[in-house]
């Protein structure tokens, strides 16, 4: 029989709600209980999720939901600003941790949590679900199997447009705007297809806010360069596309959770010495025709659906699982390394936000 992984989730907004949609999914998970900072939050979620067997508890507060013993791990959905905190608290209650991305609003945050994980022999990991999902870890096996040749360049973004905060509450700085909401899922995809890099730029826009709106990043490695970007000022394809020495990988929107991918072999170039003299040149009658039909030449496109289940959450609360299953205390595909390195390359790029007037 399967080992039940009894859950308390801390946080009831939309993410909370889909993340145990999920979860439930699952026949050997339980949602024990339910912590929000009012009791009448979490009371209203919890009867929410109820079940057969009833609707779980309720409680005010983190430390009440980290002291209950019928909890294995704690999934803390709270805002960016309550992540160490609470992570924290339920670490010293001897409690597991999965933590919303990003995993705390600085490295040097990620790097007490990782301690106190470590301490206290609990498995803590960041909830960055991307890593998990089928098409991303498809597109990380085709890039390591070698499909497209040696990686070259990556290139991801990702913009979702929101509603300045209304006037007399402004965006609070502290938080990091998008380059912590957004920016750290680009990152740290790049983290996951290419290892730490050893060159970083960038910068944010506030566009005249309190907190960055918009950004974008350069990487490099000794032979491989990544251009990402993010931003609350309007909408993109939100896709990724990896680039190597003899094709190209494209992770459809949202690359997060990709439905499918597709595979576009790089048509060989010809050698200098095979080059016709110069002529002058006809122009076809369908060459209009030939362009738009290139992305349907299957002779070079490869088209990998690749669903996901649920929201696409589902994924690594089942690596969750098997963390948990193992006696691990870290998960090998999100390490707390890489969200200490994420929030390091994040870290820098906060430090030196600048205003369009600047800019221009």
């Amino acid at each position: 029989m399967a080992q039940t992984i009894s859950w308390g989730v801390l946080g009831t907004g939309t993410i909370a709600q889909r993340f145990v949609s999920d979860l439930l999914g699952r026949p050997d998970a339980r949602l024990a209980a339910v912590g929000a900072r009012s009791a009448g939050s979490a009371e209203a979620f919890a009867r929410a999720f109820s079940r057969a067997s009833g609707p779980p508890a309720a409680v005010a507060g983190v430390e009440a939901l980290a002291a209950r013993p019928d909890i294995d791990i704690v999934y803390v959905a709270t805002p960016n600003s309550d992540h160490m905190a609470s992570a924290l608290a339920c670490i010293e209650a001897g409690k597991s941790v999965l933590i919303e991305k990003p995993i705390a609003l600085s490295a040097a945050q990620a790097r007490r949590i990782a301690e106190a994980a470590k301490r206290k022999g609990v498995f803590c990991m960041e909830a960055m679900w991307m890593r998990f999902t089928p098409g991303v870890v498809r597109a990380k096996a085709m890039l390591e199997a070698g499909e497209i040749g040696d990686p070259l360049h990556l290139d991801a973004r990702l913009f979702f447009p929101r509603s300045p905060p209304p006037a007399g509450r402004p965006d609070d700085p502290a938080e990091g705007g998008v380059v912590l909401d957004l920016g750290v899922y680009p990152v740290s995809l790049a983290l996951h297809l290419f290892g730490a890099p050893a060159q970083v730029s960038g910068t944010g826009l506030d566009r005249g806010a309190s907190a960055p709106r918009q950004a974008a990043l350069a990487l490099a490695w000794p032979d491989r360069t990544a251009t990402l970007s993010c931003g609350s000022t309007g909408e993109a394809d939100n896709a990724a596309v990896i680039v190597g020495a003899r094709g190209r990988i494209h992770l459809h929107r949202q690359f997060l959770c990709p439905p499918f991918l597709t595979r576009v072999r790089t048509a060989p170039a010809q050698a200098a010495a095979d080059r016709a003299p110069p002529r002058r040149q006809a122009v076809g009658r369908f060459a209009f025709a030939k362009r738009l039909l290139q992305p349907l030449d299957f002779r070079r496109v490869a088209l990998i659906p690749t669903p996901y289940l649920g929201f696409g959450l589902r994924h690594q609360i089942d690596e969750v699982h098997r963390c948990l299953i193992a006696g691990a205390r870290e998960s090998p595909t999100m390490p707390l390394a890489d969200s200490i390195s994420a929030l390091d390359i994040l870290d820098r790029i906060r430090a030196r936000p600048q205003t369009l007037d600047a800019v221009a």
